[in-house]
């Protein structure tokens, strides 16, 4: 269930701004009407983290309620959000945080049409290997992963044509045992897209989200269509890997030690996704070093 938020309004926001504590942040916007965003405090981000920042900030400032977000204070996080592109889209940059493309491994790019899908996963996939001698077959699986993941933004996320300003993006970061790679947009929902079917309706977000990822479920009906979630669920669970979907008021979590869940969030429009993939199943050892330009660890 949702988790509580920490504090009181206008304290600090706690130290990680990742998979696993983000829902406290838009807890505090949704939930508390919270317009202060202090990130001073935070020692470790992921990409997931700050899709979800850059969509709430996105959503917050289109419905006139813009966010005044204080940026953390500790340089190598804070060259890393500006690397990823965040300061530059939500106020200035802390001092002394200019840019470094090396502390992003693929900074915050926007998914457009379907018609750029394969350009984009071929940049995606092209900075991957310029860090890492990947193993073919692992990494045939990974584009893959990224076709459908990147295609369902321009095929599903505004089908009803209701979204006034769409807006997918994508990015992905290394560390040193696993690979984020992170999908996020703000449109119909999981939900809305199933009640484009005839039949199986669902009546809520936990139910879509079942539906789709554990079961299959797609707003087509047509036989072999859809299961690209599931797919993609069943191959990270495989991998010993940690996948994240949240879409509307609900998010099914599963990690290797406990499994699969579905939990109650703060309502956010669209669909968000998290992959956690361990470095060793491209054929990647543990990183022992680390370049001191390249923020990668959360303990730095």
């Amino acid at each position: 269930m949702r988790e509580e938020p920490p504090g009181a309004k206008g304290r600090a926001i706690g130290v990680q701004l990742t998979i696993h504590r983000i829902e406290e942040v838009i807890a505090l916007v949704r939930d508390e009407g919270r317009r202060h965003l202090d990130l001073r405090s935070v020692r470790f981000a992921d990409p997931y983290g700050l899709l979800l920042l850059h969509l709430l900030a996105c959503d917050e400032i289109e419905h006139s309620r813009p966010l005044h977000i204080v940026w953390p204070d500790r340089t190598p996080v804070g060259r890393w959000i500006h690397a990823m592109g965040l300061p530059a889209k939500h106020g200035r940059a802390p001092s002394g945080m200019s840019p470094n493309v090396r502390s992003a491994l693929q900074p915050i790019t926007p998914i457009e049409d379907e018609a750029g899908i394969i350009d984009l996963v071929n940049r995606f996939d092209a900075r991957l290997a310029e860090r890492y001698p990947l193993d073919d077959a692992p990494r045939r699986t990974l584009i893959r992963i990224m076709i459908e993941l990147f295609q369902n933004i321009p095929q599903h996320s505004n089908a009803t044509g209701e979204i006034v300003h769409p807006r997918g993006i994508a990015a992905m970061q290394d560390y040193r045992d696993a690979l984020i790679l992170a999908i996020a947009d703000n449109g119909i929902g999981l939900r809305t897209s199933l009640s484009l079917r005839e039949t199986d309706v669902v009546d809520s977000d936990a139910d879509a989200i079942d539906a789709v990822v554990l079961r299959g479920l797609s707003r087509f009906a047509d036989p072999g269509r859809g299961k690209e979630l599931q797919r993609i669920f069943r191959m990270v669970r495989s991998w010993d890997g940690t996948i994240a979907v949240r879409s509307g008021s609900a998010l099914l979590f599963h990690d290797p030690e406990r499994g699969a869940d579905i939990h109650d969030v703060a309502p956010f429009p669209g669909v968000q996704i998290a992959l956690v993939i361990p470095q060793r199943i491209f054929g990647v050892g543990e990183v022992d070093e680390v370049p001191e330009d390249r923020f990668n660890e959360p303990n730095e």
